[in-house]
């Protein structure tokens, strides 16, 4: 598994198309007057952005607000341990991977996920019926994401190795063809593409992510912005919860919202949203213990070059 160099490198082409000025990497720096905050076309922070909620939080302390998109979580990870950016979030795998490579990140709320948000789909007339089926058959799933860690628990709970299986390593559009075309007996996949592709394809659920084990996503910070401005930490925690509330209490506003930026059918959004967990919480003991058991099994899988204590990196007031 690549260390830190390696781990940034990997997304530097998105970084520098995303042409990232020096004033833009000083923009989480403690003498700033500006904060800026990462986000991607989905979930909270499209709303937040949307509500401008920040902005109201932050520019009555005279702290101007910039939002950069970025087209994964990884980009927005890195951007986080660079100081690109001052907060974010992003899915479970991807925060123990950064931890892993030495990222400086701290975790300081939790997005709980979906249970119906990511699951194994196969075709609606296969002959897998039980996880146990998954044995010998072709899989595809992206290395690395939160499904490749679904699917390792998944047969761990059914009595099946990783190994059993024949793995494909895919991207969602690629595996998108190849489930469609029949290339792959099952399908280890998040939404939206997990909604699309039963819309798409007639399929089965063998199993949703909620069925095997509680996951979250995370609110995070830059590790050096959180230890200089704890008051903005707490701010954003609680704009982030603002805005959790306001999407869950108009649903059909949401929708059209996550329609529009995304240019995904909005009936096939609004089944997506019923998936999805619009709440932001504390980081109890059970959650983080949730995340320490993912990444004791990407450690099993050589998936990390070493065992990390999640609790190494939850951001303290």
């Amino acid at each position: 598994m690549p260390g830190r160099r390696q781990f940034l490198a990997a997304g530097a082409a998105a970084l520098a198309g995303a042409a990232f000025a020096t004033s833009t990497r000083k923009a989480s720096a403690a003498t700033s007057d500006t904060i800026s905050l990462g986000f991607q076309k989905t979930g909270i922070p499209l709303v937040a952005r949307q509500l401008k909620v920040f902005e109201k939080r932050f520019e009555p302390r005279g702290i101007r607000v910039k939002w950069i998109e970025f087209p994964s979580g990884l980009t927005l990870l890195q951007a986080l341990d660079m100081g690109v950016i001052a907060f974010g979030n992003a899915g479970n795998v991807g925060c123990i991977f950064l931890q892993a490579s030495g990222g400086h990140v701290n975790y300081i709320a939790a997005q709980p996920t979906g249970a119906k948000s990511e699951g194994i789909l196969v075709k609606a007339d296969s002959g897998i019926h039980t996880l146990a089926d998954l044995r010998g058959k072709k899989v595809g799933y992206a290395k690395g994401s939160s499904s490749h860690d679904l699917i390792a628990a998944a047969l761990e709970k059914a009595g099946v190795k990783l190994s059993e299986i024949e793995t494909f390593s895919l991207g969602a559009a690629d595996a998108a063809f190849a489930y469609e075309g029949g290339n792959i007996d099952a399908w280890v996949i998040w939404d939206p593409y997990f909604t699309l592709a039963q819309k798409h394809t007639p399929s089965r659920v063998l199993a949703y992510s909620g069925d095997i084990e509680s996951s979250s996503g995370f609110l995070l910070a830059n590790s050096t912005f959180a230890a200089a401005h704890p008051e903005l930490v707490n701010e954003y925690i609680e704009g982030s919860k603002q805005a959790a509330e306001w999407a869950k209490a108009h649903p059909g506003d949401v929708t059209e919202v996550l329609a529009s930026a995304t240019g995904i059918a909005p009936d096939v959004m609004a089944a997506v949203n019923r998936n999805a967990s619009f709440d932001v919480t504390a980081l109890s003991a059970r959650l983080l213990d949730n995340q320490q058991a993912t990444a004791d099994r990407l450690f099993a899988l050589g998936l990390i070059p070493k065992k990390v204590d999640v609790r190494d990196i939850v951001w303290k007031a």
